[in-house]
C-alpha cells in the first residue's frame, strides 16, 4: 500500500475504483479486493504526461554535421549553408525559451549556434585573407588557357611547315589551309600570327619571295591591346614571360 495515499490507514475512505484484475468496484481504503488482489501503489494520475521535444535542437545539430561533411567532400561553397544551421539553432532556442515544458535541448541549440557562428567567422576571415591569392590564381588560369590555344595553333603551323617546307607568309594563307579562323584566347580575341624571316635577312627588302623559317603568335592579353606588357607571346615555339615580352619588339604590324 502507498503511504502517500494512506489507504490502509483510512478504512473509512468511501472513494471507489475498479480492480485492475477482476474489474470489480473496490473501496480505495480496502486492503485488498475480493479476488485476492492487493494494492501495491497509488492509482495512476489521469493528467497527461509531458515529454520534452528535442526535435528542433537535434535538427540543427544534424544540419551542422551535414553542412560540414558536404563542404569537405563536395565543395567549400556549401559552407554558406551555415546560415540555415544558424536559423535552425535560433528557432530551437526560441521554442525552448517560450515553452520549456514541451521543448528541450536549449543548451544543445545554444552550443550549436555558437559553434556555427564561430566557424563562419573563421571561414570568412580565411576567405578575406586569401582573396588576393584567388584573384592571382584566376589570372593564372586565364593565361594557361590562352597558352593552350597558342600551343594548338603552333601544332597546326608545325604540320603546315612539314607539308610546305616553310611557314605561311600571312594569316590569310594559313586560314585557307586550316579552313577556319585562328583560335581565340581566353578573352575571345583572335590570336595573331606573324611569319618571321631569319635574323640574317635584310628586313629592308621585305618578305616577298622569301620563305618564312619562324613565326610569332601573340595574344593581346586582358587589355586587348597588342604590344602592351600583358601580351602573351610565342616566338619560334617558345613562350615568353611578361618581362621578356617587354624586351621583344613586335616584328611587324599585326593584321
Amino acid at each position: 500500500m502507498s503511504s502517500r495515499l494512506g489507504i490502509q490507514d483510512k478504512s473509512n475512505n468511501t472513494q471507489e475504483m475498479l480492480c485492475p484484475c477482476c474489474g470489480e468496484t473496490v473501496l480505495c481504503g480496502a486492503p485488498q479486493c475480493g479476488c485476492g488482489a492487493r494494492f501495491v501503489g497509488e492509482p495512476l494520475d489521469e493528467a497527461p504526461i509531458q515529454v520534452e521535444r528535442l526535435g528542433p535542437a537535434m535538427t540543427c545539430v544534424a544540419l551542422l554535421a551535414l553542412v560540414v561533411v558536404a563542404a569537405l567532400v563536395a565543395t567549400k561553397w556549401l559552407a554558406f549553408a551555415a546560415v540555415l544551421v544558424m536559423w535552425s539553432a535560433w528557432r530551437a532556442l526560441q521554442l525552448a525559451k517560450q515553452d520549456p515544458g514541451w521543448y528541450g535541448g536549449y543548451k544543445t541549440a545554444a552550443a550549436t549556434l555558437s559553434l556555427t557562428i564561430a566557424g563562419s567567422l573563421a571561414l570568412a576571415a580565411y576567405g578575406i585573407a586569401h582573396v588576393p591569392q584567388a584573384f592571382e590564381n584566376y589570372k593564372l588560369r586565364q593565361v594557361a588557357a590562352t597558352q593552350a590555344s597558342i600551343h594548338h595553333v603552333a601544332s597546326l603551323l608545325a604540320e603546315y611547315q612539314l607539308a610546305k617546307g616553310s611557314y605561311p607568309l600571312n594569316a590569310q594563307e594559313f586560314k585557307k589551309v586550316i579552313g577556319d579562323s585562328l583560335a581565340t584566347d581566353y578573352w575571345d580575341q583572335s590570336i595573331k600570327y606573324q611569319p618571321r624571316i631569319g635574323d640574317r635577312a635584310d628586313r629592308s627588302i621585305g618578305m616577298t619571295g622569301m620563305p618564312a623559317d619562324n613565326f610569332e603568335l601573340r595574344s593581346a592579353g586582358p587589355d586587348g591591346i597588342i604590344g602592351t606588357d600583358d601580351d602573351i607571346v610565342m616566338r619560334d615555339g617558345v613562350l615568353f614571360t611578361n618581362s621578356e615580352v617587354k624586351n621583344q619588339p613586335v616584328v611587324q604590324q599585326f593584321r
